[in-house]
């Protein structure tokens, strides 16, 4: 896999009081993981490209117009803090 730099744009707010809710979060907050938790459950097989696509988080920002796939781990940006996942 090669690393390429991404330079990441966060304006787009995201709600959440806690992560790894695994969907279960309250109805008005957002589905957020740490990049660690989001890493684990793809490497648990929890998420795959056909559930959906998450955009990468930094302080409270995702940046709408990187949109990370389970398969494309090496495309979320440095900076990014967490991961915000809309299911199909």
């Amino acid at each position: 896999m090669s690393k390429r730099k991404i330079k990441a744009n966060y304006t787009k707010p995201v709600r959440f009081t806690a992560t790894d809710r695994y969907g279960c979060g309250p109805v008005d907050e957002d589905d957020v993981y740490t990049v660690k938790e989001f890493k684990a459950r793809v490497k648990q097989g929890s998420f795959i490209d056909y559930d959906g696509t998450g955009l990468p988080v930094k302080g409270n920002l995702a940046d709408s117009s990187i949109w990370i796939k389970p398969s494309k781990l090496n495309e979320i940006p440095k900076d990014a803090t967490h991961i915000v996942w809309y299911n199909r």
